[in-house]
C-alpha cells in the first residue's frame, strides 16, 4: 500500500504519553495514528447500519421460507431444508440468525421471519447444537390442548434430551465425548456430578436431575468418573469370580435411596 508523508504537530506532551502507548502496543506512532484516524473515517462515513433487515427482504424471505421452517421437524431437519435454497441458522446473541451458506453475510433475524429461537427451542423440544444460550437442561411438556409449554421442571426423564445420551453410552469416556460434541462437559458436583456448558461454563443442571444420579453411574460403568474425588469406595471386590465376563466390581452403598424414577 501506498503511502503519503503528512506532518502533524503535536503537544510535547501528547507526544511523549503516545510515545508510551506506540511502545506498548509494539508498533510505531504513524501506524497508531493511522489506525485512531481509519476508524474515526469508517464512523463517520460509513455509520452502522440498523441490525433489523430491510421489510422487502425480509417479506420475500417470509414467502421462500416459511413452509420449510414451518413443516421442519427437528434442526437437522430445518438446516437440510434452508440449504436448498442457500440459507443456514447461526447462534446470535440470545437467539438465531438467518444467514447465507456461500458467503456467512447476516440477513435477519429469525423472529423478523416470524421463528424466533423460543419458538422452535419448545417446538423441536431441544436446544439448538452448539447455541451458546437458552434453557439447555429443561424439560419440554406441552399442553395438547393449548399448545403451550406447560411445564419447565424435569418431571418426565425419557423427555430429556440429553437422557438418551446418558441412556446410550457404555462408559465415562463415551459419555463424556458424547456430551463435549453436544457442547456440555460433566464436573465434580459435592459427591454427586453436574452438567455445565462447554464454551461459557454456566452451570445447567445436575446429572440426578436428568435422571442419572452420580452413584447410579458409578454403578453402571463399574468405575468412578475419572478425576472425581468420590465414587471410588462405592466399589469392592467380587470374592467370587465365575468366568470373565463377570463384574469384578459391585457397588456398596447401603444408605442410598434411588429416586423414584430408579426404582
Amino acid at each position: 500500500m501506498r503511502l503519503e508523508t503528512v506532518t502533524l504537530k503535536l503537544p510535547p506532551r501528547l507526544l511523549s504519553e503516545a510515545g508510551v502507548v506506540a511502545a506498548g502496543q509494539d508498533v510505531t506512532i504513524g501506524h497508531l495514528v493511522r489506525q485512531l484516524l481509519a476508524r474515526e473515517v469508517q464512523r463517520r462515513l460509513h455509520p452502522k447500519m440498523s441490525n433489523r433487515a430491510d421489510e422487502t427482504l425480509v417479506v420475500a424471505l417470509q414467502a421462500l421460507l416459511a413452509r420449510d421452517m414451518a413443516e421442519a421437524t427437528g434442526w437437522d431437519d430445518l438446516d437440510r431444508r434452508l440449504a436448498r435454497h442457500g440459507y443456514t441458522l447461526r447462534p446470535a446473541g440470545g437467539g438465531i440468525a438467518l444467514h447465507k451458506r456461500s458467503c456467512g453475510t447476516r440477513v435477519c433475524k429469525g423472529s423478523e421471519l416470524g421463528f424466533a429461537y423460543p419458538t422452535l427451542l419448545r417446538r423441536f423440544r431441544m436446544t439448538m447444537p452448539d447455541h451458546p444460550h437458552g434453557d439447555l437442561g429443561m424439560c419440554f411438556a406441552v399442553d395438547p390442548v393449548k399448545g403451550k409449554v406447560a411445564d419447565f421442571a424435569y418431571k418426565e426423564r425419557e423427555k430429556h434430551h440429553l437422557a438418551v445420551l446418558f441412556e446410550a453410552a457404555p462408559d465415562w469416556a463415551s459419555l463424556t465425548e458424547v456430551l463435549r460434541k453436544r457442547g456440555y462437559t460433566l464436573r465434580p458436583q459435592g459427591t454427586g456430578l453436574a452438567i455445565y456448558g462447554a464454551k461459557d461454563g454456566r452451570h445447567l443442571c445436575n446429572t440426578a436431575t436428568v435422571g442419572f444420579r452420580y452413584r447410579k453411574l458409578v454403578k453402571r460403568f463399574g468405575a468412578a468418573m475419572p478425576g472425581h474425588r468420590h465414587g471410588q469406595k462405592w466399589l469392592k471386590r467380587n470374592p467370587v469370580i465365575q468366568n470373565v465376563d463377570t463384574s469384578e466390581c459391585d457397588v456398596i452403598d447401603t444408605e442410598w435411596r434411588p429416586l423414584p424414577s430408579e426404582k
